[in-house]
């Protein structure tokens, strides 16, 4: 474990800052790991969803899993996590952020296997950060496949998460919210990371299902500003880091992925002079703003999912000089990775081939079947729900990109569609980007 925080005050004070929600009050000056006001490197991913290779033997209840999935790479989900990682290492990056669904369905085995990694990274000299997503946490849809059946495996509690991933985060938090696994953190003197747990997974076990929606309580709000308030006393920046999104990131997709009571959440971030946040969740590359209701603007950077096409993580980088922050996503350079590994596997070798072709299938096969089964598209003929079936893959894929979609012959059918969510969805995916959903800098 690399990092360690001390704090200038009597000791039991400094023990009360760091176990207890409130901070509030003080005015401790914090020591961080790099203490110097310098240029700062970062990098964020999220929704790894990372799945241990020792859960699956690859057979026919995988594969059928894999199939009917969301165009997640999982069957490559090991390889792409240490291509990433790789990359991380290669970079000499000061932190890593990860901003939830570290695992596929929250299996024990998949957060141990993974915290491992991670392990690792910090012995290269790399900081790292974790929240949990709503995938992580007490989730009844852990699996793993024998040949062809799906069996139940061990999922994991908070608790068990605070600890499997207690040197990264947790346990050397300047600050813990009491309400969920929220915690704030110091990488470095002038650059503090606001790590807020929006997943709701107390009820998991008894619905059936993990949660999607997520939120945070009035007492995490309040902390919230309590952390704001330190932060500036000792003249740090803070990142707010979170799963769920801060505003809607598309027009149609919107419930269950922008956070509950998002205006509370943007009022108490603008609050404490916050200009960007961090966040996943959606899958998708996407940069858009909001507002508070005092007019203060505040930007949600989404990072596109490590395990979905393309493969895109961000760069920030923290300027001492003009103190703000830039990012730059960057698309993960799998055939490379395979390459140097001396693989022999084709699909690594033409990873972007594959991936392409898978992710585009997964999109046309969900449109095909909405086209061939609802009744409302029954005069379309064969030819004409090819071509909207294309189109919808295309501005899929283009969506989870982040960039405009190409012309294709569909999208004049999907125009004078029956009303229906696909519709609505291929609509909202067709128009370009305002500005880039790639590239940020703060004021």
């Amino acid at each position: 474990m690399i990092r360690f925080f001390k704090i200038v005050t009597p000791i039991l004070l400094s023990i009360s800052l760091v176990a207890c929600s409130s901070v509030s009050g003080k005015t401790d000056k914090i020591t961080a790991p790099i203490e110097k006001d310098r240029n700062l490197s970062m990098v964020v991913t999220t929704d790894v969803h990372y799945f241990a290779p020792s859960l699956t033997d690859n057979g026919k209840a995988f594969e059928k899993y894999v199939a009917a999935g969301d165009g997640k790479q999982l069957a490559y989900s090991d390889e792409i996590t240490d291509a990433f990682l790789a990359d991380v290492e290669s970079k000499k990056t000061d932190v890593l952020i990860i901003s939830g669904d570290l695992t596929n369905n929250g299996e024990k085995t998949s957060h141990e296997e993974l915290a491992k990694k991670l392990t690792q990274v910090e012995k290269n000299g790399t900081q790292v950060f974790v929240v949990p997503g709503n995938h992580d946490i007490n989730n009844p849809w852990a699996r793993k496949f024998e040949k062809d059946k799906q069996l139940p495996t061990d999922t994991i509690s908070p608790t068990d998460f605070s600890k499997i991933y207690s040197d990264f985060g947790y346990e050397d938090a300047i600050s813990t919210d009491e309400f969920s696994l929220s915690y704030l953190a110091a990488p470095s003197s002038k650059v503090w990371l606001l790590m807020l747990d929006t997943a709701i997974y107390k009820t998991n076990m008894q619905q059936g299902n993990p949660t999607t929606e997520g939120g945070l309580t009035a007492g995490t709000l309040d902390w919230i500003k309590e952390s704001s308030a330190l932060a500036k006393k000792n003249g740090a920046k803070l990142i707010p880091v979170l799963h769920h999104n801060l505003t809607d990131h598309n027009d149609v997709i919107q419930k269950g992925y922008t956070i509950n009571y998002n205006q509370q959440v943007i009022d108490a971030l603008t609050e404490g002079a916050m200009d960007f946040s961090l966040s996943g969740h959606i899958h998708t590359q996407n940069i858009r703003s909001a507002k508070s209701t005092d007019g203060k603007e505040i930007t949600d950077i989404v990072t596109n999912a490590l395990s979905v096409f393309p493969h895109k993580y961000g760069n920030i980088t923290y300027s001492a000089k003009n103190k703000n922050f830039t990012y730059q996503s960057q698309k993960l350079d799998m055939e490379a990775w395979a390459k140097a590994q001396g693989s022999t596997d084709e699909n690594l070798l033409n990873f972007d081939q594959f991936d392409y072709e898978t992710f585009y299938n997964s999109g046309y096969d969900k449109a095909m079947m909405d086209l061939m089964t609802d009744e409302s598209y029954d005069k379309y003929n064969q030819a004409d729900k090819e071509k909207m079936a294309d189109t919808m893959g295309l501005n899929n894929m283009y969506f989870f990109a982040g960039t405009a979609p190409p012309k294709s012959d569909g999208m004049a059918l999907w125009d004078s569609a029956p009303n229906s969510f696909l519709k609505d969805y291929v609509l909202s995916s067709s128009n370009p980007p305002k500005k880039s959903n790639d590239y940020y800098v703060s004021p």
